[in-house]
């Protein structure tokens, strides 16, 4: 039996970064700080990509319940989760 737990609350922070993507010239790629709550006062932080064209970050600062929202195949075949977002509180909240 596996000792791994799942958690199902996330992060986000207000840090971002941007910068051009490596991959498509002209074309500009953005990162937020992210974490996976694991406990109390254990996070495990992570870089999330998102496009800096569209928004601003990927989620506004907070932590969020991740719920799935079904199955799905991506435009490679692969097997997919979908997944939503919901508050659980602000990030003036979630700092403290």
């Amino acid at each position: 039996m596996s000792s791994n737990s799942n958690h199902t609350v996330l992060r986000a922070y207000n840090e971002t970064r941007v910068s051009d993507s490596k991959k498509k010239p002209g074309t500009r790629v953005g990162f937020q700080t992210c974490g996976i709550v694991k406990g109390e006062g254990r996070v495990e932080e992570f870089d999330q990509y998102f496009d800096p064209d569209k928004a601003g970050n990927f989620l506004p600062p907070g932590d969020y319940e991740v719920k799935a929202t079904g199955l799905y195949l991506d435009r490679d075949g692969r097997l997919q989760i979908g997944r939503e977002f919901v508050l659980i509180k602000p990030a003036a909240r979630a700092a403290a």
